[in-house]
């Protein structure tokens, strides 16, 4: 026993009852030194049971959590992955011993050969078969008649999700404490992002399988330990345990230990992992900690003047177990949150709660706005057409969906945006922070044009281009009570504070400006100009990546706003102003099929230059984001040193003046055509792997210019094969002979 593990176990006898083996992780990880999961999430896996354990660890920051855990429940064993992508290279020899060493270990002391049953995670199976397993392949409808027949069960928890499954999840339980082995692998941002009114703790099937037995699938994604995956260098699996983390906490509370502030990390960080995780019902863990939140007073009121950060887990633990709790209430039970006031904010008691009827064109998918706002705590009404009630449609409260659990400073509580699903002629709901409300809408409805009514709400600024008159916009609606407003077009919705837009005079000449960039963007994309849904801006206290990032909505902070709303500014103020929104919008447009590996932050940056040029009349050659003067700069040290294409790859801004170089020869029109021709192309003549975008990207763009292009990717330093060089070798060569200065150059022949 190496001197790290030694402590490991020696902590763990100290501090609670034993809950692993030494030999149980020596099986497991038998002959393997980093796991890999290409292209892949994955997630960590909450361990919180007496006999559960971790295994593997991913890195959140300079914390762990485990990515792949087990557990003894009866005479059976349980083993859980943060993603099945974890066992999904079977080409690599590491994860084929993963692999043998899991079904080994879950199989337990059954006699050989192991029967082992697939009903998901088919890709395992040339590889147990080749090692003597006996491999059934089944559907999840024959799991019941071929339970008798197995030692070893391969599924997806989600399975068990259905209400009507119940009867088929004890049975699999009783199958596991019998002596069965069972194996999932699953990433719970994955299933949540597939149901999104749904949750981890309450739903999914799995947990409610296996939280019983301590180990659950969680929210979040790790980062990988080593250089291609994850190192089973069995690093941070002390206090990625909830329970040890729990025992750890409890003493330093009490007194009896001190935890470092990294300690104190660690344990906020796992117990929040963990205990948003687990059922409402577990006995294991939830009981303990909210003994010790009510014990310590531990408040759950983050705020940018009060946040809650790492160095108190208690007041993290709280928010957890309040947002849990709130969640699961009936919508009787339901009351404002003290958190809300803070953010998104509060409504007065005199603002008027109306009745509106609206109509909802179901041809335009995802989010509506309507205009009215939710106050916190307060049940709305939503009634539609009984033909309508089994259609998807939906209503959601509040517009910051990003959650922030993983960041290691909450300035708001870290969850407050919620959507259920329309099932019923007449619903009530509500939420404890309020929020804008929305009817959504799915893909592909054909409901048409329908009546929805809207009872218990407040009206809220919201102005539509071609909709709203601007005398009403002046004298009334811009001054309605809520705390959010909204500026929309069919092209785009901004979600910013009512105070933003209170002195707003001339909304029509801002939104023409938007409509400007968004119609620039469809066209350099080579999409139409009319859209199936508008896209999304919102504004929040705090997102949960970066100062922007991209999706639906494009999230963004709050000091930006005064920009979104000011037309000189969006007009005139190019890249010192609008650089974000386009890079965001950017990331919402980029094509896979033109942009390879390294230039995830570049290509979308095409979008930027172009809406700057084409919207505030800033040309590339004198873009205040590229700066072409100082990156020139940069470019020609690039060259000095040799061109290298790691270095090209890491630096969006170099790579960008590569772009730039093309633009400035052969125009805006040429990225157009090019863009074009991919999206005509059938789907066979487009690239599948990195090469093949790299390949084709120079073939496609030389024979639109009728250029060769091939010497002039190869001095940038950017691969390409023989063949796809070869091509284009009859088409005139291109290539500037001062282009390693940077911008401007001579364009030249």
């Amino acid at each position: 026993m190496n001197k790290q593990m030694s402590v490991f176990f020696l902590l763990l006898a100290l501090l609670a009852p034993a809950r692993a083996d030494q030999r149980d992780i020596d099986q497991l990880l038998k002959g393997v030194r980093e796991i890999v999961a290409p292209g892949c999430g994955v997630g960590p896996v909450a361990v919180f049971g007496p006999k559960a354990f971790p295994v593997v660890t991913g890195a959140n920051g300079k914390n762990r959590l485990p990515v792949l855990a087990a557990t003894r429940y009866g005479r059976g064993r349980v083993a859980l992955a943060g993603h099945e992508g974890l066992y999904g290279s079977a080409d690599r020899a590491d994860q084929r011993q993963l692999i043998l060493n899991t079904a080994g270990w879950l199989a337990g002391g059954h006699k050989k050969p192991v029967r082992v049953l697939l009903v998901d995670h088919r890709q395992t199976a040339p590889v147990l078969e080749a090692a003597g397993f006996m491999v059934t392949v089944a559907d999840i409808g024959d799991l019941s008649a071929r339970l008798k027949e197995t030692d070893v069960l391969f599924i997806s928890g989600h399975h068990f999700t259905p209400k009507e499954r119940i009867g088929l999840l004890e049975e699999v339980a009783r199958f596991i404490e019998r002596g069965g082995g069972y194996f999932d692998g699953i990433p719970g941002w994955g299933w949540q992002q597939l149901n999104g009114s749904l949750s981890l703790a309450g739903d999914f099937g799995g947990n409610r399988l296996t939280a019983r037995m301590g180990l659950a699938i969680a929210d979040g994604w790790m980062d990988p330990t080593g250089k291609e995956g994850w190192l089973a260098d069995r690093s941070g699996l002390l206090l990625s345990h909830a329970g040890a983390a729990l025992d750890a906490l409890e003493k330093h509370v009490s007194g009896q230990r001190q935890l470092s502030r990294e300690e104190l990390a660690q344990v906020s960080h796992t117990l929040t992992n963990a205990s948003g995780s687990v059922p409402v019902e577990d006995r294991l863990l939830l009981p303990r900690l909210h003994a010790l939140i009510a014990r310590n007073a531990a408040s759950a009121l983050p705020s940018p003047q009060t946040p809650v950060g790492i160095d108190n887990p208690l007041g993290r633990i709280a928010c957890v177990t309040e947002n849990i709790r709130m969640r699961r209430a009936p919508i009787e039970h339901l009351k404002a949150h003290p958190a809300a006031a803070a953010f998104p904010g509060a409504v007065s008691p005199e603002a008027a709660r109306v009745s509106e009827a609206l109509v909802i064109d179901t041809a335009v998918p995802d989010w509506h706005s309507i205009g009215l706002y939710a106050a916190p705590g307060e049940v709305i009404e939503i009634s539609l057409p009984e033909s309508a009630a089994t259609a998807g449609l939906g209503v959601r409260i509040g517009s910051h969906t990003d959650t922030i659990w993983h960041l290691e400073q909450w300035q708001r509580f870290p969850e407050i945006s919620c959507a259920i699903e329309l099932k019923n002629p007449v619903t009530r709901f509500g939420s404890p922070f309020g929020g804008i409300v929305y009817i959504t809408v799915p893909q592909g409805c054909r409901l048409g044009r329908i009546e929805v009514v809207v009872k218990g709400a407040v009206r809220m600024p919201l102005f539509v281009q071609g909709k709203t008159p601007i005398h009403l916009w002046r004298t009334k609606i811009r001054a309605y009570p809520a705390p959010w407003a909204e500026l929309a077009t069919d092209k785009i919705i901004l979600t910013v504070p009512a105070s933003v837009v209170r002195s707003l005079e001339d909304p029509e000449s801002l939104m023409a400006v938007w409509d400007g960039g968004m119609d620039a963007i469809a066209d350099l994309a080579a999409l139409p100009r009319d859209r199936e849904r508008p896209e999304r801006i919102c504004s929040d206290q705090q997102i949960s990546a970066g100062y922007m990032h991209s999706g639906y909505p494009i999230m963004t902070f709050l000091d930006v706003p005064p920009v979104m709303a000011d037309r000189d500014k969006m007009a005139s103020g190019g890249a010192k102003s609008c650089w974000g929104f386009w890079h965001e919008l950017g990331h919402n447009h980029q094509s896979g099929h033109w942009t390879f590996e390294g230039t995830g932050e570049t290509t979308n940056n095409l979008f930027s230059l172009y809406c700057c040029e084409r919207v505030s009349n800033e040309p590339v050659a004198r873009s205040a984001w590229l700066d072409p003067a100082e990156r020139s700069k940069g470019v020609q040290q690039y060259f000095a040193e040799g061109a290298r294409f790691e270095k090209w790859q890491a630096d969006p801004g170099l790579s960008l003046m590569f772009y730039a170089q093309l633009q400035q020869a052969f125009g805006w029109g040429a990225f157009r055509r090019v863009f074009a021709a991919y999206r005509a192309a059938r789907p066979e003549e487009l690239p599948r792997s990195d090469a093949e975008k790299r390949d084709q990207f120079l073939v496609r763009f030389s024979r639109e210019t009728g250029r060769n292009l091939g010497p002039f990717f190869t001095a940038w330093g950017i691969p390409t094969s023989d063949p796809a060089r070869k091509s284009i070798e009859a088409l005139p060569l291109w290539q500037p002979k001062d282009f390693q200065k940077g911008i401007p150059f001579e364009m030249g022949e």
